[in-house]
């Protein structure tokens, strides 16, 4: 059986559905009660109420699992003492893979929320547990929320430069890949850069335009005016300062990986933003 943290999320939800399809057992660990009837309509019939950050929640989570397919909260401010806890309830529980969902590009210390992870990961290749750490690119799927305004307005907005490159991934090639992966030999102790082909905001409004059959227009959304509207909808102060230094590296660096990998496990081009807005778009969904 393969426990799936934080199994009701954007993240989550995707990994649940694909393990359920495959065949596989899936033990959904959630955070809140109210979150569980959503595991069991993915299919999923073990359900579990644990936090992260309590240890023998964890622990108790972890009973009777093979595997784990970790998923962290975004930008949380417990993300060390997270892994921890999941690293300690491995070893204890002798458990025969540890899938850590990452990011890409650990490494860098002006992301503060990509640099903790780069601690949690440090500690899985040391902790003994057979692993697998996936350093996985931005999602295609991040502009869903803004689908409809878009269309509306004619605007691609994103906080960032237009020009700035990044290695987009569609999050159902990332769920492909955790199918293939978890509980597999073949992928012990590996570090794999799971990211999409690189685009700019510029490329995805041509594209758009292309699929859509209407003009659509990249812009930058001012950073301030962004953090506002975060504040706005309940984003806390920790996610607000993670993001107020995440978009000004995205201005000058973007955040670009190889496609090649994804590839290589997938065994197939991965999905391009193309492919992934003729597969989004619905022609009945909008009149002009």
């Amino acid at each position: 059986m393969i426990l799936v943290t934080c199994a009701t999320g954007k993240t989550g939800k995707a990994i649940t559905k694909a393990l359920v399809s495959s065949g596989k057992q899936v033990k959904a660990m959630v955070r809140k009660a109210n979150s569980a009837q959503t595991a069991r309509e993915m299919g999923v019939g073990d359900v579990i109420t644990a936090d992260l950050a309590n240890k023998e929640e964890v622990f108790h989570a972890m009973e009777g699992v093979s595997a784990v397919y970790y998923v962290a909260p975004n930008m949380d401010p417990n993300e060390r003492l997270n892994g921890e806890n999941i690293i300690s309830a491995c070893q204890s529980e002798h458990i025969n893979h540890l899938v850590f969902h990452s990011v890409l590009h650990t490494q860098i210390e002006a992301l503060p929320h990509h640099w903790e992870r780069h601690f949690v990961e440090q500690s899985i290749i040391n902790s003994g547990v057979p692993y697998s750490i996936l350093q996985v690119g931005s999602y295609m799927q991040n502009m869903l929320p803004m689908w409809e305004k878009m269309l509306e307005s004619g605007i691609h907005r994103m906080a960032y430069d237009t020009e700035a490159p990044m290695s987009l991934v569609d999050l159902e090639d990332v769920a492909e890949v955790a199918v293939k992966i978890t509980d597999n030999s073949n992928f012990f102790n590996g570090i794999f850069e799971i990211a999409g082909p690189s685009i700019t905001l510029l490329e995805k409004a041509k594209i758009l335009t292309s699929v859509l059959g209407r003009n659509i227009i990249a812009e930058k959304q001012p950073l301030v005016q962004f953090l506002e509207h975060g504040k706005a909808i309940g984003l806390n102060k920790y996610t607000l300062s993670m993001m107020s230094k995440m978009f000004p590296y995205y201005d000058k660096h973007g955040l670009v990986g190889s496609d090649k990998v994804l590839g290589w496990i997938l065994g197939r081009r991965p999905t391009d933003f193309k492919e992934f807005v003729r597969r989004t778009y619905e022609p009945n969904s909008y009149n002009s």
